[in-house]
């Protein structure tokens, strides 16, 4: 009996990610995900009180990519900073993107 295989399209993402974690320990935990599409590969982390520009630093060290920042007002009035970047590692889009607190943040003051 032969079996017919079918293509996984998340295995190339989840496959890159076990490689990325495994080979680069130090990197900060963010939140992943998986899916189809443009960028199948995402790392999230949304913390008030943790400057998250050197979290995506780390990230942009390791995968390449240009950081992107920029500082918004929250829903709630709170000045609010975010910091991501886009890569292709192993052939996978990866994005990793972090939310904090404007007031935590360490950098200088970026466009709105």
């Amino acid at each position: 009996m032969s079996k017919q295989s079918i293509p996984i399209p998340q295995l190339g993402a989840a496959t890159a990610l076990v490689q990325l974690l495994t080979e680069n320990p130090h990197l900060p935990l963010v939140d992943w995900s998986i899916a189809e599409g443009v960028l199948p590969l995402s790392g999230t982390c949304l913390n008030d009180g943790v400057d998250m520009g050197p979290v995506i630093a780390a990230y942009a060290e390791v995968l390449g990519g240009q950081v992107r920042e920029i500082e918004f007002v929250s829903s709630g009035g709170v000045r609010m900073y975010s910091a991501s970047v886009t890569a292709t590692w192993r052939d996978v889009r990866v994005i990793v993107r972090g939310t904090c607190a404007a007031s935590v943040h360490s950098g200088a003051a970026v466009a709105a």
